[in-house]
């Protein structure tokens, strides 16, 4: 009887255990597919609330941020040090600005994760191993995208975007510029970026805004760096009032057939913009956005547009309308949710 009773009383509590451990460790680790979080190229959390950030993707992180709230997600960015720390949060998605280490890993979903979706978001070139274990990547490659469905990666392309309510014409004399660069150097020992290397060979000043420039212009160059960094919100109001607002392409950019976001807001905030050849851009905005394929190129475009201010301004809108008309973060972010909840959907 002894026996039974304690028999009895094993069954019992592990039949207690059983439903504890299935209804209290197994439910709170149950992934929500309406969470995000969007893991971020930064080494520390404090850094996420830094409003002058050198990395144009925390930028890019934070629209999204925006936009996936408006399409009803719940969404965190994450730093470096929050990857393993804050799984907590229990969320469906893991949304990653540039690939991170642990995409890396062969099957990935048989080691880490195996629920979760990983989604990235190439917008400069990644290398392969970087996004062929993610379940979902977006390009903003149509080059990329093409080459990616040949492989059987589930690949979509997604051009970047602006958020129409933050970039607009929004002129404002405080902030006037002749000529605007704004950007980092890419801190590539022993190079510059073709922008500031044409405008120093050929004396025309710049107004720089961006970092890495100290170590490269030569002395009496110097004064051309105006600051830093600019805060995002506070953007448009440089490209709404700078007379010209260059742009130029990292060359692995060019090579793989990503157009820079400056193109987006810089246009959207009404600027007329002088870019670096690309294909891309021509195929988008025809001839309304002017570019140079060298420094002859450059050096006569930049003497002729400040001489022909309507020029200017009739190339200027007709950009401005293109990105209007395609650009604008809402489309954009919607192709993605969409993709997103049905991949969700059919994982449940």
């Amino acid at each position: 009887m002894k026996k039974y009773s304690i028999v009895l009383v094993v069954l019992f509590v592990g039949a207690f255990c059983f439903g504890y451990f299935r209804n209290e460790i197994k439910d709170p680790y149950q992934l929500d597919y309406n969470k995000v979080v969007i893991n971020l190229p930064i080494t520390h959390t404090r850094y996420l609330s830094n409003k002058l950030f050198a990395l144009g993707e925390k930028y890019l992180a934070d629209d999204l941020m925006v936009e996936f709230q408006k399409s009803g997600f719940e969404v965190k960015e994450y730093a470096w040090e929050d990857t393993y720390s804050n799984r907590n949060y229990k969320e469906g998605f893991e949304f990653f600005m540039r690939a991170w280490p642990e995409l890396r890993v062969p099957k990935y979903h048989d080691f880490v994760d195996e629920d979760r979706i990983s989604v990235v978001y190439e917008t400069i070139p990644y290398a392969l191993e970087e996004v062929k274990n993610a379940d979902i990547i977006f390009t903003g490659s149509l080059k990329k995208d093409k080459e990616y469905k040949k492989m059987g990666l589930n690949s979509y392309f997604v051009p970047q975007f602006t958020r129409l309510d933050k970039f607009y014409p929004a002129y404002k004399e405080e902030y006037k510029s002749k000529l605007l660069f704004v950007g980092n150097n890419w801190g590539i020992k022993g190079t510059i970026r073709k922008t500031v290397d044409y405008a120093m060979r050929n004396n025309i000043e710049i107004d720089i805004y961006g970092g890495g420039w100290d170590k490269v212009l030569s002395a009496d160059k110097r004064h051309w760096i105006k600051a830093e960094q600019v805060a995002n919100e506070v953007l448009k109001y440089y490209y709404s009032s700078a007379d010209i607002v260059f742009n130029d392409t990292r060359e692995d950019m060019i090579e793989a057939g990503f157009v820079s976001n400056r193109i987006f807001d810089a246009t959207a905030a009404g600027a007329f913009v002088i870019s670096d050849y690309i294909k891309e851009i021509e195929e988008i905005y025809g001839d309304s956005i002017v570019m140079y394929k060298n420094e002859k190129e450059f050096v006569e475009l930049v003497n002729y547009y400040l001489e022909h201010p309507e020029e200017r301004k009739e190339k200027a809108k007709r950009a401005h309308e293109i990105t209007v008309e395609r650009f604008g973060a809402e489309g954009t972010i919607k192709k993605m949710t969409d993709v997103m909840r049905a991949y969700a959907k059919e994982r449940m």
